[in-house]
């Protein structure tokens, strides 16, 4: 039973790597409303001016859900400590079922990321005007944050079902 008490610091790793995750598109979040306020504030064309709104959305958005998951991931730790603490086996088989459900996702996120980035690019050189094409620099910038969480995620969770695996052959 000793070799339980191990396990546990596996999942608070994935919590983390989760968080940093969230803090990742906080930054982004962040740098995308400061890069939005800039244009509002110093822009002197029209050109500039109509990317306030889109790259203010994408920030907004990014920052809001990050913020929020990792307010609930918090919670999501402490109660994964306490149904450790009371069934470590089922515990670690309520894992495996979880992260297992979740892994197939990857293969069509990280695709999906990729199309809408060149839907992106396809929407700001084939649309016309300056609001169309500021709609298809934030649809990238959106789809950039989400691809680069994503990759991270998903090898965070590769790592987490290794070590879940492992304590499942023990």
């Amino acid at each position: 039973m000793e070799r339980k008490t191990e396990f546990i610091d596996h999942t608070t790793n994935w919590y983390k790597g989760e968080n940093f995750e969230g803090g990742m598109l906080i930054i982004w979040g962040v740098l995308m409303v400061v890069l939005a306020l800039y244009f509002w504030k110093f822009s002197y064309y029209d050109v500039s001016r109509v990317l306030v709104v889109p790259i203010l959305v994408v920030g907004l958005f990014w920052g809001i859900a990050a913020g929020y998951g990792l307010i609930r991931n918090k919670q999501r730790l402490e109660k994964a400590k306490i149904e450790y603490k009371e069934n470590p086996d089922t515990f670690i088989k309520n894992e495996n079922k979880r992260v297992g459900g979740f892994f197939k996702y990857y293969r069509y996120l990280l695709p999906g990321w990729s199309v809408l980035i060149i839907i992106g690019l396809a929407v700001f050189i084939f649309m016309g005007g300056n609001q169309i094409r500021a709609i298809g620099i934030a649809i990238i910038l959106f789809s950039v944050a989400g691809l680069m969480v994503d990759h991270t995620s998903e090898q965070n969770a590769k790592k987490y079902h290794l070590e879940i695996e492992k304590e499942l052959l023990k």
